[in-house]
């Protein structure tokens, strides 16, 4: 066999090749949250496809041929799911869902890098029959529900969660004394977090920026509150004219800050690059606080700002400076449960050596990624 290989290998290469060139490599996964089931499929590059719904099973029809081993996937414990077959039919692929019971699809999206395809689906509610007319009264049809109908829709369980890398472009950030900047520490553990998320959970994750360039805390908050973020996550490292300090700090937003130190931290991060001469006045935090309904989030901000600092003292073995309070602009226009977290001193040297590490930057992203978790199991067991 080895022998033909060798003597043959122009041949097989030009037979393969373009088999290489056409097939996609597709990995599925599928996640089990409260109230509906996702099934994500990724793969090397982006690809078209349709879908076909069928009694008790969706079929994906793909633009391309896809490189998946098996057959059959058997789907565990799922409460919906049943199994993905693949078929191929010429140079396509077929993948069919089999659900164990009647369901829909509630929404679809595609993400990019890595290309992703994700299908919610819930079961499916079928109409109840209306009552038949009785022979006393055949006229009569029922009222409409108008007070249902009414009704305000319940909040969703965690869906959507938005990363905010501190700084970017000329907004460089803190600066240590070997010249590493926050701008870049925030990135590298933004980047780091968001693939834990995804990879663990199925969950949708966005960035308020994903490269080294420059974004407005308006805009900022505009990018989670326009993508109906549920959860809003700031990653900064931490400075101090105390060159011994050191630790993570989690904040949630208030009017008063715990202390002057948390105050002073909050003004300089609320420096407008764009508008230098721009202030923030206590009427304005009022009217923000007030527009933007924060009082509805503020328990559920304390409460994931004390699952990740619970997580980073634990995980990082770092000194507990506890969770705090402060008035930063980014927190108080997203309207969400939202947290900042200063993940280390970078103005400590001890501390800057660990956070160009990338085992200490993979253990942060671990503990906030914790500490989310924790988050969301407590969030979706309230709306039961």
């Amino acid at each position: 066999m080895k022998k033909f290989i060798r003597t043959s290998t122009l041949f097989i290469s030009i037979l393969v090749l373009p088999h290489l060139l056409t097939s996609l490599a597709i990995d599925i996964r599928s996640f089990d949250h409260q109230g509906f089931t996702r099934i994500v499929f990724e793969a090397d590059r982006s690809f078209t496809y349709t879908i076909q719904n069928r009694p008790g099973q969706m079929q994906v029809h793909l633009s391309d041929r896809a490189d998946f081993r098996e057959r059959t996937l058997a789907v565990q414990n799922s409460p919906l799911l049943d199994r993905v077959i693949h078929e191929i039919r010429g140079n396509k692929s077929i993948f069919t869902i089999f659900f164990k019971s009647d369901a829909t699809v509630q929404k679809s999206f595609v993400l990019e890098k890595p290309f992703r395809v994700v299908f919610d689906f819930v079961k499916s509610e079928k109409p109840a029959a209306l009552p038949a007319s009785t022979p006393e009264n055949p006229e009569k049809k029922p009222d409409p529900p108008q007070e249902t109908q009414s009704a305000p829709s319940k909040p969703k369980p965690i869906e959507t969660i938005c990363i905010d890398p501190g700084h970017g472009g000329e907004d460089l950030g803190a600066i240590g004394k070997s010249k590493l900047q926050e701008k870049d520490v925030t990135l590298r553990i933004s980047h780091k977090l968001k693939k834990l998320i995804e990879s663990r959970t199925g969950l949708r994750v966005i960035m308020t920026r994903d490269k080294d360039s420059e974004v407005s805390l308006n805009t900022r908050a505009s990018i989670a509150n326009n993508q109906l973020a549920q959860m809003f996550i700031s990653i900064h490292a931490n400075s101090s004219f105390r060159k011994s300090a050191y630790g993570s700090e989690t904040y949630f937003v208030s009017l008063k800050a715990t202390d002057q130190e948390s105050l002073e931290l909050a003004q300089k991060e609320n420096r407008n690059l764009e508008d230098p001469g721009e202030t923030i006045k206590n009427d304005e935090l009022k009217m923000i606080l007030w527009n933007m309904a924060q009082t509805e989030y503020i328990r559920e901000s304390s409460k994931l700002a004390e699952y990740i600092q619970n997580e980073l003292n634990e995980l990082l073995d770092t000194r507990n400076r506890g969770v705090k309070q402060a008035p930063f602009r980014v927190l108080m226009r997203t309207a969400m449960p939202a947290v900042l977290i200063e993940t280390a001193f970078i103005s400590n040297s001890r501390e800057e050596k660990k956070l160009k590490s990338e085992e200490f930057l993979d253990k942060i992203a671990f503990a906030i990624y914790n500490g989310i978790s924790k988050f969301i199991y407590y969030y979706n067991n309230i709306l039961k």
